[in-house]
């Protein structure tokens, strides 16, 4: 039988998997598509969705409730900021050096903000795995690597600690009784507003492939997979979902050698290996320990 951490863990690296379709789907409907536009309305269409499913649920007073607390919008700015520092960072640096700059500091960053916040240590074997991993992501871009962009690559940082804090803080709220679905509309919603003005400075999705695409990347890649990132948010440290996530540029290494037809070094397929290894081994730790369900999950609305 498995744990809720287990479980939790598992519904993670589905939605890590969700967003690791992204690349593949603007490179086949709208390879032209202006990565701020894509972002913006990606987290317009996700955040929509989102609200929508709370509000079929009943979640309306807990919506609002939610906007009044400064946490959230601290969230939701964290969120907007990672949308845009990371296209930032891979339009500077490049799209590999980007990718593992800003995936492999989330990791580390949300484990050591989530301890010092108190939301757990996150434990040697999340160290042993996120080092493993965080080398597996190099070799699986090294062939590409471009190191000669310092204020890309800072912007992929501040990505990567984008991620963390809104991690962090939605772990906090999700476990001080309000419902993971909850939190992740309110924040997205938030982040969607700040990042508005991206969204109509391009016309790229006034056509039907653009459409398919925005509905794809904003339902499917933001609002399903945000909702199974929710579940992870209640029972598991911040560090390990961070980790957790490392299993996107796998997914979308392999769409692009499946479904793109793009070619696969031999140090690439190591890391994709390592990865995979990292993630099972934090897998099997998860399944073995006791969920750190909160006390209050009872009232809990997801």
């Amino acid at each position: 039988m498995l744990s809720v951490q287990a479980k939790a863990a598992g519904a993670v690296l589905l939605a890590a998997a969700l967003f690791g379709t992204s690349a593949t789907s603007l490179a086949l409907l709208t390879p032209g598509a202006p990565g701020p536009s894509v972002a913006a309305m990606r987290l317009l269409v996700g955040a929509a969705g989102l609200v929508a499913f709370v509000l079929v649920r009943g979640g309306g007073g807990d919506l609002r409730a939610c906007w009044r607390r400064p946490s959230v919008w601290v969230m939701g700015a964290a969120v907007a900021g990672y949308q845009a520092l990371f296209f930032m960072g891979t339009a500077r640096a490049g799209v590999a050096i980007g990718t593992l700059i800003s995936l492999a500091a989330a990791p580390f960053l949300a484990g050591i903000l989530g301890w010092i916040l108190r939301e757990g240590a996150p434990g040697w074997t999340w160290v042993v795995s996120t080092v493993i991993a965080v080398i597996g992501l190099t070799l699986l871009v090294s062939t590409n690597l471009n190191v000669d962009e310092p204020v890309g690559m800072l912007y992929s940082l501040g990505a990567g600690a984008c991620y963390a804090v809104y991690t962090v803080v939605g772990v906090r709220l999700s476990r001080e009784g309000n419902g993971a679905s909850v939190v992740l509309a309110a924040a997205f919603a938030v982040g969607a507003l700040f990042l508005l003005p991206a969204a109509v400075t391009s016309t790229w999705w006034f056509s039907l492939a653009g459409i398919v695409e925005v509905l794809w990347l904003g339902l499917g890649a933001t609002t399903l997979a945000y909702l199974l990132f929710g579940v992870g948010l209640k029972v598991l440290q911040p560090g390990h979902i961070a980790t957790l996530n490392l299993f996107e540029p796998v997914v979308a290494t392999v769409l692009g050698v499946v479904v793109l037809g793009e070619s696969l070094a031999v140090a690439g397929w190591w890391g994709t290996f390592l990865v995979l290894g990292a993630l099972a081994l934090l897998g099997i730790t998860e399944s073995r320990g006791r969920a750190a369900v909160p006390s209050n999950e009872s009232r809990d609305r997801s």
